[in-house]
């Protein structure tokens, strides 16, 4: 390894820890690890090449975070002319990534999967894995990757493009957001598994009352709020708090006033967020919700955790709520004060309706390392964990939202998940955070600081736009 892949790599590892431990709060992409689905709220059926799992609460933009020690799934027992490879997993509490990797070795004789979940959380997957490639080993073959994983590995030369599993007739039949967040330098490094979106989560039965129509723009939304919220029912909560759940909030409006943070090829990242008025007009905008507007209180800089968020709005405390698609399972638990009929979920706000609000996109991929002695192997088993039958009995068994638009259209699907055509929409707009390896750092130390001291009213947005971008500017130079 040169020294720029050395000092990357290092770098990389510190990074990607900062990383995954923002994105496992969220509750960032996803439910409470970062950053995906709604949860099952009975059995599945057992379509082709799945089992049933039990259900589950709201799945997360990463698996669960709870558990101990690594668990293998049990392999089928063959006549020795299998070839096993091994699968580096985050923790999923569902119980359903083990029941179908064993449907997986029963249905395949001649391919078998070693199921191996990293500890108890996201970093826990990621620092075994950084150490296992660092050393060159073996010992992975197949790992799974949250968003910010996929640069990290790909620049550090711990995994292998995949570009061959996924011709362009089989990119067509994926979210266009799942590519993006899983590509680097212009190759795919991975294959986008599960999926995640935010949407706009509504009180249907106030706003029907009222004349109103779920809101398209910031405007609409302000004024519905206004007009709705009183002593017992806030007008729009949301993450806020100085963490990664708190800037992807920020950054959606960003996306929705039509700016970005960088722009260019992966590799080449140049800063934008200080070029034009987006930046500024979008934490104005995040910011006078509290403070201006008044339709959200200044204890949402403290939510730190989606559940924050939904005990609220389950608990019918607020009208608007802006969370992931992966919580909404919890509106259908036995203690939730509002009926299914007194809710709603649609696509999020942006500055002039013509488009929904692009959301923060929270795809898990699955990859394979750089050092496997079974790499046609291992992308065998991806393509068949990938497919779409395997992501319908996912979204069945688990609640995970497929990278695949078409599982929405499954009858099956639609019938248990009232919303699924909803998600679906909101899925087709979703954005990645700036995919490069220093993500974390960029978020960490240059975004996360300049937003946290807008929102505390310590520093002007215009200002905090202008420390933001000089930071991020320093980070990328490396």
């Amino acid at each position: 390894m040169d020294e720029k892949r050395t000092r990357l790599s290092r770098r990389g590892f510190l990074l990607g820890t900062a990383v995954t431990a923002g994105t496992a709060i969220l509750a960032a992409c996803g439910g409470d690890a970062a950053t995906t689905a709604p949860a099952a709220t009975t059995a599945a059926t057992k379509p082709a090449g799945a089992t049933t799992a039990p259900a589950t609460g709201a799945a997360t933009t990463a698996p669960a975070t709870t558990g101990g020690a690594a668990t293998t799934a049990p392999a089928v027992q063959n006549s020795g002319m299998a070839t096993t490879v091994t699968w580096f997993a985050a923790r999923d509490t569902s119980g359903f990534g083990p029941m179908q990797v064993d449907t997986f070795n029963k249905n395949n004789k001649s391919l078998q999967i070693s199921y191996q979940e990293q500890g108890a959380t996201t970093t826990d997957l990621h620092d075994k894995f950084v150490t296992v490639a660092s050393a060159k080993d073996a010992t992975a073959d197949i790992v799974s990757m949250d968003v910010p994983f996929v640069p990290e590995f790909a620049a550090a030369g711990w995994t292998i493009p995949v570009d061959d599993v996924l011709p362009a007739d089989e990119k067509a039949k994926f979210f266009k957001g799942t590519l993006d967040g899983a590509t680097y330098g212009g190759k795919l490094y991975a294959v986008p598994w599960f999926n995640n979106g935010p949407g706009l989560y509504y009180r249907k039965d106030l706003l029907d009352k009222a004349g109103f129509k779920a809101p398209k723009t910031y405007d609409e939304m302000v004024m519905q709020a206004k007009k709705l919220q009183d002593g017992n029912t806030l007008g729009f909560i949301e993450q806020m708090t100085q963490n990664e759940g708190g800037i992807i909030n920020w950054m959606e409006k960003l996306w929705g006033y039509g700016g970005d943070l960088v722009d260019g090829p992966s590799d080449k990242l140049n800063v934008i967020v200080d070029k034009g008025s987006a930046g500024v007009d979008s934490l104005t905008r995040i910011v006078g919700f509290v403070y201006t507007d008044k339709i959200t209180p200044e204890a949402a800089l403290q939510y730190k955790l989606g559940a924050d968020v939904m005990n609220i709005f389950r608990g019918g405390g607020a009208v608007f709520m802006r969370l992931w698609y992966s919580n909404a399972g919890d509106l259908y638990k036995p203690d939730t004060k509002l009926t299914k009929e007194q809710w709603d979920v649609t696509g999020l706000p942006s500055k002039d309706g013509a488009m929904p609000g692009a959301g923060c996109l929270g795809t898990w991929n699955l990859g394979v390392s750089k050092f496997s002695k079974k790499q046609k192997e291992s992308l065998e088993a991806i393509k068949i964990l990938t497919s779409q039958e395997y992501q319908k009995a996912r979204i069945l068994g688990n609640g995970n939202l497929p990278s695949r638009p078409a599982v929405f259209d499954e009858a099956e699907v639609q019938a248990k998940f009232p919303y699924a055509k909803s998600a679906q929409a909101s899925l087709s707009t979703l954005k990645p955070r700036p995919v490069t390896p220093f993500w974390a750092q960029m978020s960490s130390d240059a975004i996360q600081p300049a937003f946290g001291q807008a929102m505390a009213k310590q520093l002007a947005p215009d200002a905090a736009i202008k420390q933001m971008a000089e930071k991020m500017r320093t980070i990328l130079k490396g």
